[in-house]
């Protein structure tokens, strides 16, 4: 109820409480003068009888603003919907749009996008009219929509004579060459007639092909440009790759990945790294899959295999923690130093950062301070300000700073003034040819000088051989890690 018209009744009912008071009294009083009696109690009637109509009209006004009100919120949705419907549906085919398709998939990296153009379609339209055009464009609407039905895919109109078929769910393309065989003579012999003309035209297709990519409708529409370039029926963006192989390995490390979460098989190894002595000064925590081979033996898969599909899949969040939260218990078998990896991406993820904070809050200042985290210098970094407080907070807590893969990405000299990390990690490309290549040498040298000038302590990855090691010893090295020396192992050496 709207709080004026509550207030209004409120001050009726005390007026005529007030006035009812007031009556008993004089009624009780021992001196009644009845001229005056009667007066009051046709005053009082007629007060009720105003006050009756007052309430009254108060109860209608209440029922007027409630009609009002859904009235207002039924027309309130009435507009919404036919702005939804404007914006996400073509008002020509009432097919989802491109705006529908692009909100739909924002949030799914694993989606296959398959563009389907109407070849010479500006043909048609000069020949029989615009309206004949449209007619044609809505018959194509229906048949593709028929056509998704069977494959579980979404149909969209991208733009005038283009259409779009999407598979969401990496399901439906287990038959991507079938499905790819049948839309290519979807329209071959099958006229589409148009009945108010009794007309037949026949049109062709060409389609321009998308799988789990990171910008998949820009990928299928560079797809499709080529494939009408060279005029043939269809081409896949990244048309090395077998496509019906790829979606298959994606699918199986999804499900594997997926298993191994569910089993609690995701597995930390650990790399030993050694002063110049060869003695072990620390662990780099590596991500395993402990798995089962067609032996019945146990096997350890390398993420290699899975990990940039674990990020399309959205399941490498799951993979992370899993290791992470291990790794950490894993610090009272050891009195070295371990190590964990972290991107750029893993920095930028709250959901990630406060699974991070509650782990450390489960262990010891004393073993926090025996945990690195090295940060990925490969990644791009959009914003060092941020990776400046990150590694401030967890400096704070007595953790190690390292910058891994240093020398492949920006290598941004000026920034690492500015983080002053612990260890620099000079990336393998540069040092497994360290002893024959003259650019690798003076490369790491330079690195190698940058660092000591600031006290940072300088580690080598990708050491494989004694020539390598002897290389990085001359050149004033810290610390160094490759098979030569060690290779990952589920237990500390």
């Amino acid at each position: 109820m709207n709080n004026k018209i509550s207030l209004k009744i409120a001050w009726l009912f005390i007026i005529i409480f007030l006035l009812y008071v007031s009556f008993v009294v004089f009624l009780l009083s021992p001196k009644i003068n009845y001229f005056i009696l009667y007066s009051l109690i046709f005053a009082f009637v007629v007060f009720l009888v105003i006050t009756a109509f007052a309430i009254i009209k108060i109860i209608a006004s209440i029922n007027q603003v409630e009609t009002n009100k859904k009235t207002f919120d039924e027309q309130v949705c009435i507009k919404t919907k036919e702005i939804e419907n404007k914006l996400y549906f073509d008002e020509l085919t009432n097919l989802k749009n491109r705006y529908a398709l692009e909100e739909e998939i924002k949030e799914n990296d694993f989606v296959s996008i398959t563009l389907i153009d109407i070849d010479s379609f500006d043909d048609i339209n000069e020949l029989y009219g615009f309206s004949t055009g449209n007619l044609v464009l809505i018959e194509v609407g229906k048949i593709l929509n028929e056509f998704s039905l069977e494959y579980d895919v979404s149909v969209y109109r991208i733009y005038g004579n283009v259409y779009c078929l999407a598979d969401k769910k990496m399901m439906g393309f287990f038959r991507f060459n079938e499905l790819i065989e049948d839309l290519t003579i979807l329209f071959k012999n099958k006229p589409l007639y148009i009945e108010h003309l009794d007309l037949d035209i026949f049109v062709n297709i060409t389609l321009g092909i998308s799988i789990a990519q990171e910008e998949s409708i820009k990928t299928a529409g560079i797809a499709l440009k080529k494939a009408k370039k060279n005029n043939i029926p269809y081409f896949v963006y990244n048309n090395d790759i077998d496509t019906k192989e790829m979606i298959e390995k994606s699918i199986y490390w999804r499900e594997k990945i997926k298993e191994a979460l569910k089993n609690d098989s995701v597995v930390p190894f650990y790399q030993a790294i050694f002063d110049v002595d060869k003695n072990i000064v620390k662990y780099e925590t590596l991500m395993r899959i402990k798995d089962i081979n067609e032996k019945g033996e146990n096997i350890y898969l390398s993420p290699n295999f899975f990990l940039d599909i674990s990020v399309k899949t959205k399941q490498y969040l799951q993979l992370s923690n899993q290791v992470i939260s291990k790794a950490l218990k894993d610090l009272g078998k050891t009195d070295k130093q371990i190590s964990i990896n972290l991107s750029f991406k893993d920095i930028l993820d709250g959901e990630f950062i406060n699974f991070l904070d509650e782990s450390l809050d489960k262990i010891t200042n004393e073993d926090k301070s025996r945990v690195v985290f090295e940060i990925l210098e490969s990644d791009y970094i959009s914003d060092y300000t941020l990776l400046e407080d990150f590694i401030s907070k967890y400096r704070k807590q007595g953790i190690k700073i390292a910058i891994d893969d240093f020398g492949t990405g920006y290598s941004n000299f000026a920034h690492i003034l500015k983080i002053r990390p612990n260890y620099i990690k000079i990336d393998g490309s540069l040092i497994k040819n360290i002893y024959s290549d003259k650019n690798s040498y003076e490369m790491v040298k330079s690195i190698i000088d940058f660092s000591k000038a600031l006290n940072i302590r300088v580690i080598a990855e990708f050491v494989h051989s004694q020539e390598v090691f002897d290389s990085l010893v001359e050149l004033g090295v810290d610390e160094l890690q490759g098979f030569y020396l060690a290779e990952p192992a589920p237990d500390f050496l």
